[in-house]
């Protein structure tokens, strides 16, 4: 129904859950069609995704046809092959390679940073055992994210351009470190307070993650006329 149609797209890699590699129409590099012009003539369902399951294939699932798996990112407004929601493996290997590191957390603003003296991105640290590299310096939860090395509470480090140096309080995996605070309305903010829960970064992407996974679909009886309009407004 449709691959004639897009049969001149260009194509673009696509990589499966178990690594291999196939080939798959982007008509997003040629054409931005408004959203709202297909609101106003399109009624949806919504779909959630299961796990692992790709576009192409929840296209086949619904309309028979895994060529329309492009009308997904046309209603959802979704930008990137890399915006589908990622099956666990995925998951795991996207944050593994997004939060690679530590975070050295200190027990004062001042050990990270002051007027006078800070560390600086990019340079060398060590301790009495240990040596890595400075990747994010984050004052307002009084650490500092490094790669590279083995430390430990009590550790004390030294920037080799800054000189400047802390006592680590605790050390942990940048994943689990606390990107904000939430209480029940979603309201956010830098510190803790009653009513406010941790929120790490693995829980932030995680949550993200998962809003991913309920899509909105065309109504399977509509996606003929629909794509037949999309022909008309491409022409």
């Amino acid at each position: 129904m449709s691959s004639e149609y897009f049969k001149n797209f260009p194509s673009i890699n696509y990589t499966m859950p178990d690594g291999k590699n196939i080939k798959i129409k982007d008509i997003f590099r040629k054409v931005e069609i408004e959203p709202a012009v297909f609101d106003s003539i399109v009624e949806y369902n919504f779909y959630e995704i299961e796990d692992g399951e790709r576009p192409d294939v929840v296209a086949s699932k619904l309309y028979g046809d895994s060529h329309l798996y492009w009308t997904f990112f046309l209603v959802n407004q979704i930008d990137s092959y890399l915006d589908w929601h990622k099956s666990n493996s995925e998951f795991n290997e996207y944050i593994k390679q997004k939060y690679e590191g530590y975070w050295l957390n200190a027990t004062l603003t001042s050990d990270i940073i002051t007027s006078s003296s800070k560390f600086l991105l990019g340079e060398r640290i060590t301790s009495s055992s240990s040596e890595g590299n400075v990747i994010l310096i984050d004052p307002t939860f009084k650490r500092i994210g490094v790669t590279g090395g083995s430390w430990s509470a009590n550790d004390v480090v030294t920037g080799v351009l800054s000189n400047k140096s802390f006592t680590v309080n605790s050390v942990q995996n940048r994943v689990d470190g606390i990107i904000y605070y939430q209480n029940s309305d979603g309201l956010k903010r830098n510190s803790s307070a009653s009513g406010f829960n941790p929120v790490t970064y693995f829980d932030h992407e995680y949550e993200h993650n998962e809003e991913k996974r309920k899509i909105k679909i065309i109504k399977p009886r509509l996606i003929k006329t629909i794509v037949s309009e999309v022909a008309r407004l491409l022409s």
